[in-house]
């Protein structure tokens, strides 16, 4: 049984102010990408993440939508409870990929909802203090003539 615990700060850690880019296939805009940072200082395996969610303007994006990349290696959100081979540092991004209509030019409003099992706080069987490293922050798309 998790027990949240801590909210971290340093969400401009969590979501970079360049963090959201076009993502284009073949020259076609198919989606967007959008870089995922760790504000826990020990850093985590990936299997730790027990919720990952992300919101654009409001609306919820599809965890089917959604594919993460992280060390040459890409997962569904669902699979990400299976990577406890994937070690997760301050130091690296997870690189998620949406699919989907392409977003407006300009300013967008993204949330990640990031809930972490702290992996060293086991408090008894089962039983671990949670980490909140979620983050809202107003974006701006980088197109792909802007890069």
């Amino acid at each position: 049984m998790p027990t949240l615990f801590m909210k971290l700060p340093h969400e401009d850690k969590v979501l970079r102010a360049d963090a959201l880019r076009e993502l284009t296939l073949a020259g076609e805009v198919v989606g967007f990408t959008l870089d995922v940072g760790l504000n826990y200082y020990r850093g985590l395996p990936l299997s730790a993440v027990e919720r990952f969610e992300i919101t654009v303007d409001g609306e919820p994006v599809s965890p089917q939508n959604m594919l993460v990349e992280f060390n040459e290696k890409l997962f569904m959100p669902s699979q990400l409870a299976l990577a406890w081979t994937e070690f997760w540092g301050i130091k690296r991004d997870l690189h998620v990929r949406v699919y989907g209509p392409p977003l407006a030019d300009g300013e967008h409003e993204v949330s990640v909802r990031l809930d972490l099992r702290n992996v060293y706080m086991q408090f008894g069987p089962g039983a671990y203090g949670m980490v909140d490293g979620s983050a809202t922050r107003t974006l701006t798309l980088v197109t792909e003539e802007q890069r």
